[in-house]
């Protein structure tokens, strides 16, 4: 079996993690099949893989012609892999005239969304008939969602290292305040999440823009006094799921498509039961 993840997601990590989280379910799961993740160039290591094809998407004028848009760069990589199955991560449009000619399954992932992001523009109108299941990976109601699993998350709680490893891995005596702020959002918003740092404690910034990032960082999140964190999904729900919610500070920063400060109104009491990853893994290989 052949599974493609696709996202056109720019702003950040998110929908890179979010697809590498996917990738870590179906491999729980004993998944023996192929996947690949099919994306805009990101300026991360982890989109540096041979599981992640970077494909041009926002200046393609193909993608907006029905008559070219079959014979885009995504097409025919898409062509190219021939999945059985591709999981849509929000960003639908680039695909909006490529689907009906592919001979594939095709599943859409949506989070907190403009309702005008599944309206689409008038040239590019949104069809959920293209989509054999829309799926909610958080807690959201909107006419075209048919059913809903928990949050995707990057690992479990299993996959956690101690609060002695964290210490050690950054030589932090036992005795020291540790606050971590981890950072994978745009450049530069890693300083206004410093400026949340409590005086007297030491102060461990992690990065996904570093050369060499530690990652998952949520695995290693639970060990320390407080976390300071942007708002956006995987943040949100890795200290839900991981259970450093409590101690973790949530700054919200402005998005085009997400709204991060509805998110901590909205969803700071809701539960998880299971990672969503691990659902979508059970259903991929029904």
């Amino acid at each position: 079996m052949r599974v493609a993840f696709f996202t056109a997601g720019t702003t950040g990590a998110g929908h890179l993690v979010r697809g590498l989280a996917i990738q870590r379910g179906l491999e729980r799961a004993g998944f023996d099949g192929q996947y690949r993740m099919f994306g805009p160039t990101l300026p991360f290591a982890l989109a540096q893989s041979d599981v992640y094809e970077s494909v041009e998407i926002r200046s393609d004028p193909m993608l907006r012609d029905p008559a070219r848009a079959p014979e885009s760069e995504l097409a025919h990589q898409l062509r190219r892999f021939r999945p059985d199955l591709l999981l849509v991560d929000l960003f639908w449009a680039p695909l909006r005239w490529i689907l009906p000619i592919l001979e594939l399954e095709a599943w859409l992932l949506l989070r907190t969304c403009p309702p005008s992001w599944l309206i689409g523009p008038a040239r590019i109108p949104f069809d959920d008939r293209r989509f054999a299941r829309i799926i909610g990976i958080e807690p959201i109601t909107h006419r075209v969602v048919r059913e809903w699993i928990d949050p995707v998350v990057i690992v479990n709680h299993d996959e956690c290292r101690s609060r002695a490893e964290l210490r050690q891995r950054f030589d932090v005596p036992d005795d020291q305040p540790l606050v971590i702020s981890t950072h994978a959002g745009k450049p530069g918003e890693a300083a206004t999440l410093e400026a949340w740092l409590p005086r007297d404690h030491h102060l461990v910034n992690l990065s996904l823009y570093d050369e060499a990032p530690l990652f998952p960082a949520a695995a290693w999140l639970g060990g320390a006094d407080a976390v300071i964190l942007g708002a956006g999904y995987n943040a949100f729900w890795e200290a839900r799921w991981l259970g450093y919610f409590p101690r973790s500070t949530f700054v919200s920063f402005p998005r085009k498509i997400d709204d991060q400060a509805y998110r901590l109104r909205r969803f700071a009491d809701s539960a998880m039961q299971r990672n969503g990853a691990d659902t979508l893994a059970r259903w991929i290989l029904e």
